[in-house]
């Protein structure tokens, strides 16, 4: 096995998977993108690709070409990280193009910011140059959409920035503050306790259900990551 340090033109993304946090892992190398092969592939492998992707954890990783077989050379094999590496090329392996395998050996990885499990709904701030405030949107059958304003309170606000990562929320903000969403609006009248790890367990009006306009869509400010 070799180890590699050029990182010139080098990326890696998912593929295959409606959700950004998971798919077949492809990387960037000479001009064009391959994926990797699943032999010996494990957690401290998963570990580094979600990493460089700016996911906080891991959930698991997938081997057979679960989320389709790519397409292109099979760049990587035999992967060896020990999971503290900041990039997959920093890993050891075969070297570049060099493997014994076929596209039906594609690896996956499904990575988390930090829920416990990949059934837990996604949420994501956006509308604003700051990572820790906008307006919020969550990912629900295949689509992202907004949230409306209608009754949202602190303890709604908690539970989305603990959920994003953050210790707790500092605001909210009504009336389309980060602007207008685009798409579906997904909840209404969420009634969170405070204590729910997942906004989508707090009580709303069911997916999709709302009297609201963009222009009612909710943002929150967090603080504490």
């Amino acid at each position: 096995n070799q180890t590699f340090t050029n990182t010139t033109n080098f990326h890696v993304r998912l593929s295959g998977s409606v959700l950004p946090n998971q798919g077949r892992v492809e990387v960037y190398y000479r001009g064009v993108w391959g994926t990797v092969c699943d032999d010996d592939w494990d957690m401290q492998d998963t570990e580094v690709v979600c990493r460089q992707l700016g996911y906080s954890t891991v959930i698991n990783y997938r081997t057979n070409a679960y989320y389709g077989a790519g397409s292109g050379p099979i760049w990587m094999d035999d992967v060896d990280c020990n999971g503290t590496e900041s990039n997959l090329w920093l890993c050891p392996f075969k070297g570049w193009g060099e493997n014994n395998c076929g596209h039906s050996e594609d690896v996956g990885v499904v990575c988390s910011d930090g829920a416990t499990n990949s059934t837990q709904s996604l949420v994501r701030l956006s509308g604003s140059i700051l990572s820790s405030e906008g307006r919020v949107e969550v990912y629900h059958r295949g689509a992202w959409g907004t949230v409306c304003d209608d009754h949202w309170t602190m303890n709604n606000s908690h539970v989305v920035c603990r959920q994003l990562g953050y210790s707790t929320a500092v605001g909210y903000r009504m009336n389309a503050y980060f602007g207008a969403g685009r798409g579906p609006i997904w909840m209404d009248n969420v009634n969170c306790v405070g204590t729910e790890s997942d906004l989508s367990l707090c009580s709303f009006n069911g997916w999709g259900n709302n009297d609201c306009g963009h222009s009612e869509d909710v943002g929150v400010v967090c603080i504490g990551k």
